[in-house]
């Protein structure tokens, strides 16, 4: 009798051993399937952040080019008023002084409007490349023609102001902003 009992001991611990090998088997597969699909979602998620960036930067570049074409033979007073307030705005956002600004129809290329504005600014080297980082956002085609700078005065009789520590500088931008005409 004892030699049953051992006998079924032994079948029992056997079955045991069996049944927890095929539980840590089943266990692991499930495991693989598991980061299987876990790294499928990461992919998909990776693809689609990347998709969703991609149309961020073409709805700006669609932007752009709505923008930048046009049925009309030259920019309306209303274009060239909006973007002359838009050239104020950055400046008064970047506590940047206008001097002057003005602007004056180019002749151009046969199905390209252009339209030069001359910017006489007053502002510090980072006030500048700030200004000309906003210019660069805006949804326009922009061309930079020339930048000259020179020290701004800031007393015309030689005196030193309290505040020496920050140079202003006179900054002239000459810049086009570009059309292409829509052909009917």
């Amino acid at each position: 009798m004892r030699e049953k009992y051992l006998a079924f001991i032994l079948i029992m611990i056997l079955i045991a051993v069996l049944m927890y090998n095929l539980m840590a088997n089943s266990l692991n597969g499930n495991l693989k399937k598991i980061q299987d699909y876990d790294n499928k979602i990461k992919v998909a998620q990776e693809k689609l952040n990347s998709a969703r960036l991609m149309d961020e930067q073409l709805e700006q570049f669609s932007e752009i080019i709505d923008n930048s074409l046009s049925r009309s033979g030259g920019f309306t007073f209303e274009e060239i008023n909006l973007f002359k307030k838009r050239i104020g705005e950055l400046a008064h956002e970047r506590r940047i002084t206008i001097n002057k600004l003005s602007d004056a129809n180019k002749f151009s290329l046969p199905g390209l409007l252009e339209t030069t504005y001359n910017v006489e600014l007053e502002a510090t080297f980072v006030q500048m490349g700030q200004f000309l980082s906003d210019l660069e956002a805006l949804d326009n085609i922009i061309k930079i023609h020339a930048i000259d700078i020179t020290p701004a005065h800031a007393q015309e009789s030689g005196v030193k102001t309290a505040d020496t520590s920050i140079s202003r500088y006179r900054i002239v931008i000459e810049l086009s902003i570009f059309k292409v005409k829509k052909e009917v």
